[in-house]
This record gives C-alpha cells, sequence and structure tokens, in this order.
C-alpha cells in the first residue's frame, strides 16, 4: 500500500455509511478486525459488543482520533459527546459560571488518554477547539470547499431539497428544480481525476486511466449513483449529503451512525477490547482467526495481485461462518481468490441500494 496518501490527517468524520457494516456484524462475536479511519466507521461495530476490536491504520494521527473518539464516547454523555465532537451547538450548562456554554476544552481535560494522543490533540487545541473535530479532515474541508464554490458561484441553493419529508416530495422537488446543467458542470469539477488525484489521493486515485476497473469517467459514476440517491433515499437523512451540499449537518435526522443515540448507550456499555495497530493491514490479517472483516475501501489501494488473493491472506484457523466486507470506489478487484468462501451476492445488492454514501459497490463473502 501507498504510503503517501495515509500521511496525514485525512477523515475526521467518514466518507462510509457503517451502517452497511453494523447491520452484517453478528452480537457478541469473538474477534473483529477494522480499518480505523476516523474512527466513525469502526467504532460503531463496537455497539455489537465484540470481544475484541483491533483497528488499523498507516496513519498514527487516525489512530489518535480514534482513541479520542472513543474515550470522549466513554466518559462524557450523550449531550456532552455531540457538542464536543462538533455535531451540535454549545450546551448551556447548569453553573452560572458557564452562562457563555461549555468549553471544549474542558471536556477534554476530563478524558483520561495515552500521552501521545493527549500530546497530539493538546498541540492542536486551537483546530478543534472552537467547532469540534468532525470537519477538520483534509476530505471533509474538500468537499465544504466544492459546496461553496457551488453555492457561492454558481449561486445553486439546495435547501429546499433538505425540506422535503417524503421520498415522493423530493423526487418532484429534484425534477422541476434542481438545477441539472450546473450540478454536472459542478460534478465535472468535483469528480474529475485531476481533482481527485491532486486534492485527495496525492497521486494515487484508484479511479486514474490505467488504475480504474470501472469503465465510467469518475465525474459518470458518481453523478449517475447520486441520481440514483436522490430517487431512493431522503437527502435530508443522508449526513454525506448534507457536507457536500449545505457545508454542515443541519438536520439530525442525518447523523452518521456513531451520532445515533442508541449507538452512544451501547458503546458506553460495552466490554470490547480495542487494540490500535498502526502499519499495513497484509501484516496484521493473518495473525488472528477474526469472525469479522471490513475492510473498507483499503482493497483499492493494494496491487492487483494482493486486492485478487485478500481473502487467502486470511488467518488459516478463520472459522466457518466468518464474513469480509470489502468496499471498492472505481477499482474493483478483477478475480477474487475466493476458494473456501462463498460470495454472498444477496447481501451486496442490499448494501449498495442501503449505503448512504453510495458510490461504494460491496464484495461481501463468508467462510465455508
Amino acid at each position: 500500500m501507498t504510503e503517501e496518501y495515509f500521511s496525514d490527517l485525512n477523515y475526521t468524520l467518514a466518507n462510509e455509511d457503517t451502517r452497511i457494516e453494523q447491520t452484517l456484524l453478528k452480537e457478541n462475536s469473538s474477534k473483529v478486525f477494522s480499518i480505523a479511519g476516523s474512527g466513525a466507521r469502526c467504532l460503531p461495530l463496537i455497539a455489537k459488543n465484540p470481544k475484541d476490536l483491533f483497528i488499523i491504520d498507516m496513519s498514527e494521527y487516525q489512530i489518535f482520533l480514534c482513541e479520542l473518539r472513543f474515550e470522549a464516547m466513554r466518559q462524557l454523555n450523550y449531550a456532552e459527546w455531540l457538542f464536543f465532537m462538533g455535531y451540535r451547538g454549545a450546551l448551556q450548562s447548569s453553573s452560572h459560571e458557564s452562562d457563555h456554554g461549555d468549553h471544549r476544552w474542558d471536556l477534554f481535560k476530563k478524558l483520561k488518554l495515552q500521552s501521545k494522543t493527549e500530546t497530539y490533540w493538546s498541540t492542536h487545541r486551537k483546530a478543534w477547539e472552537p467547532r469540534g473535530f468532525i470537519l477538520l479532515g483534509k476530505w471533509e474541508s474538500h468537499f465544504q470547499k466544492l459546496g461553496v464554490i457551488f453555492r457561492d458561484y454558481l449561486k445553486c441553493d439546495f435547501s429546499d431539497i433538505f425540506k422535503a419529508e417524503t421520498l415522493a416530495e423530493q423526487i418532484e422537488l429534484y425534477e422541476k428544480h434542481w438545477p441539472q446543467l450546473r450540478w454536472k458542470s459542478f460534478l465535472r469539477l468535483l469528480a474529475s481525476e485531476y481533482v481527485f488525484n491532486k486534492y485527495l489521493y496525492k497521486g494515487h486515485f484508484s479511479g486514474s486511466a490505467g488504475h480504474k476497473t470501472e469503465s465510467r469517467p469518475p465525474y459518470q459514476f458518481v453523478w449517475e449513483e447520486f441520481e440514483r440517491v436522490f430517487r431512493t433515499q431522503l437527502v435530508r437523512k443522508n449526513y454525506f449529503m448534507q457536507v457536500l451540499l449545505l457545508g454542515k449537518i443541519m438536520y439530525e435526522e442525518g447523523l452518521p451512525l456513531e451520532a445515533h443515540e442508541s449507538t452512544f448507550q451501547a458503546v458506553k456499555k460495552s466490554t470490547t477490547q480495542i487494540h490500535y495497530n498502526v502499519g499495513n493491514l497484509l501484516d496484521l490479517l493473518p495473525k488472528n482467526d477474526y469472525d469479522f472483516v471490513s475492510l473498507s475501501d483499503t482493497i483499492s489501494y493494494l496491487t492487483q495481485d494482493d486486492a485478487n488473493q485478500i481473502l487467502q491472506k486470511m488467518n488459516v484457523n478463520t472459522k466457518v461462518g466468518s464474513r469480509v466486507v470489502i468496499r471498492s470506489f472505481m477499482r474493483a478487484p478483477t478475480e477474487i481468490d475466493s476458494r473456501g468462501w462463498t460470495q454472498l451476492k444477496d447481501q451486496e445488492k442490499w448494501a449498495h441500494q442501503t449505503d448512504g454514501t453510495s458510490v461504494y459497490n460491496f464484495h461481501i463473502y463468508q467462510k465455508n
């Protein structure tokens, strides 16, 4: 895997809808493996109370964020956590000394963190204290900036479609009032190979010519998938669409899974032991007989041979019924060696139709 792309804090929210993985994970599993990302992807898995969760990322900064997220869940109450992370505005304390609202720094000082994690976030206090953590990453900042271009320079106001409370109402608004020409022009910019490579993937975009397995150019692929979303899902319940088109999460029914109170409380009660790892997933995968493996879309960054052999790299003692969930964006494995595994095509179809971020293909396998 390339190390250049994973050399800074890229994600602080999530570019994946982790409802898919959480639904597929069985309650009280033994060992679960997940790519870390921002933590918003993997920490909701703790709500299913696995005995052990093994998290890995090539960026130590992303691991710092995962630990911060989890410890804040464990040590703060739900309202404090929403405010601390940046999902909700200032709390008003009952104390007369705090009439101006609570301060994130005060909440941060309550947390017990590893020394490296505490030092990292203390050093970067000025970045997160005013607005929380969820929109600090390069990925989130990039899409916010593109949204500013779309709203301010192309003069498009998308607020009405987020007011729709039924799918029929949303489809009518989309068909009658959506600025299709400007939308397509915007996506040609947003989802161009040049923009992906220069601003997000540092030259390692999996959808680049010569790398992608998807026949459509990136902008067309994204446009067609977004078209499907507008006709099948309420976008006010989609945090990714809110960030892209509104610049922030304005409607709490669209909060990602980690911010649902039921998830928060389940994580708080869980007895799961988290094991943080910095390094290459190919080194950690064979070390344990995982019941469930969530690979995110990291397979897009493996060599084609490693991608095709990913199931054969699992621990030889992997139990019957264990599952592997793989996402791919623009670049999928060409011929996965599935000896000993069964492809769950019905669940792949369900996952693609359900996923709120809409642009992923799924490859789901179960151990024979």
